[in-house]
């Protein structure tokens, strides 16, 4: 039977940025972000499955 997992991930990091403002502070970071320059500290991870019975019903 197949499944359908569910994956939920919730990451923690941090970014330090030389900035003016709070505004350039996150327009930084998340450049950093986008470009994998994030040093990730912990995350949250979930798994929640389910059958699939879409597979039950094609058999039809």
């Amino acid at each position: 039977m197949k499944y359908i997992v569910d994956v939920k991930d919730i990451s923690y990091g941090r970014i330090e940025v030389e900035a003016d403002s709070v505004e350039e502070a996150q327009e930084k970071a998340e450049e950093m972000y986008f470009s994998g320059q994030v040093h990730w500290a912990d995350c949250d991870v979930s798994y929640e499955a389910r059958p699939d019975y879409r597979e039950r019903s094609d058999a039809r």
